[in-house]
């Protein structure tokens, strides 16, 4: 009984091999005619609101920080107490521990509540960070003026411009001026000291003897060398308009790093 065992294993044996040989070269011949991809479901963007305290709502620059997993931060949105709001746009990947770059509010009121619209990858804890209140006895906030940086003749033949700037001071804002004819703005290219190139969008009208809204430059104070325009006239004059431009001080008592993350409003 054990002999005829043995000899039905061993035959069972050979077979296998017998038909793996086949199989095995077949595979190596095979290739691939179609493909499936597996794609989940986009997530939708979501909307959380930070509600602030009574003791909290004179900060003055706050930032967005992720714990936990990765998200992208859209836009934030202040909303004051008066019912007055500002939206900045951040489109910033935040991956765990990571922060956005500082939003500093424009306006001196106090805030109500900060809004914010991200994409989730996946579960994720938001933070608010802030400065402290306006009240206490922190140190006082820098001192800003407005100066002009430089002035261009422009007109409708041509669409862009450079303005190169000689000032060494430190600047976190630009407005601009228009006297002569209106003008539709349409971006601005900022030149850095430290030889960084920043494109801001603009996409507004520039009506004449009016200034733009500011425009927060990224980076919380920054030294420019040169701002080139890009435009569009709305009038068929051959006459040309005064094109200006502002930017906003920081007091150089106060100017230091320029790698803080400020963010544009729309």
């Amino acid at each position: 009984m054990k002999i005829s065992q043995r000899l039905a294993f061993s035959l069972l044996m050979c077979a296998g091999a017998m038909f793996a040989a086949p199989f095995a070269s077949a595979q190596e011949g095979m290739r691939p005619v179609g493909q499936l991809t597996y794609t989940p479901e986009p997530v939708e963007m979501q909307t959380g609101v930070f509600q602030l305290r009574p003791e909290d709502r004179d900060i003055r620059a706050m930032r967005i920080e992720a714990k936990g997993g990765t998200v992208d931060i859209q836009s934030v949105r202040l909303v004051y107490r008066n019912g007055e709001q500002e939206r900045y746009r951040i489109r910033e990947r935040l991956r765990p521990g990571e922060s956005t770059g500082v939003i500093r509010k424009q306006n001196r009121g106090p805030l109500r509540a900060v809004e914010v619209s991200y994409i989730p990858q996946g579960q994720v804890m938001l933070v608010l960070r802030a400065n402290a209140g306006g009240g206490g006895g922190g140190e006082p906030p820098p001192v800003v003026t407005w100066n002009e940086l430089g002035c261009k003749s422009v007109g409708f033949l041509i669409d862009r411009d450079v303005v190169p700037v000689s000032s060494q001071e430190f600047y976190r804002a630009l407005r601009l001026r228009s006297t002569g004819f209106d003008i539709e703005m349409l971006e601005l290219n900022v030149r850095f000291a430290n030889g960084q190139k920043d494109s801001y969008r603009v996409n507004s009208v520039i009506r004449s003897g009016e200034r733009s809204t500011p425009i927060d430059l990224r980076g919380e104070r920054r030294r420019i060398t040169g701002i080139e325009f890009i435009y569009r006239s709305l009038g068929l004059s051959t006459r040309k308009t005064k094109l200006c431009v502002d930017g906003l001080q920081v007091s150089r008592a106060r100017a230091g790093a320029e790698d803080e993350g400020d963010f544009e409003t729309e």
